[in-house]
């Protein structure tokens, strides 16, 4: 039990500063540019607008009551 305890107050001491001011790493990495977002084009192909679900046998709006 007491080694488990030293092995924790170690990574205490590790990580007292991380993603702090004092952590050098983090700091340059919230000071870079933000990525550009992604571009998809023509993500669901020439499928566009042919979305079925409504007419499948007892999804059909007509044939509600």
């Amino acid at each position: 039990m007491a080694e488990s305890t030293e092995t924790l107050q170690k990574y205490e001491e590790l990580f007292a500063h991380r993603f702090s001011s004092e952590d050098q790493e983090y700091q340059q990495y919230l000071n870079r540019p933000a990525d550009p977002p992604p571009i998809v084009e023509d993500w669901r192909g020439n499928q566009r607008g042919r979305d079925n679900r409504c007419y499948h046998e007892g999804w059909s709006y007509e044939h509600k009551s």
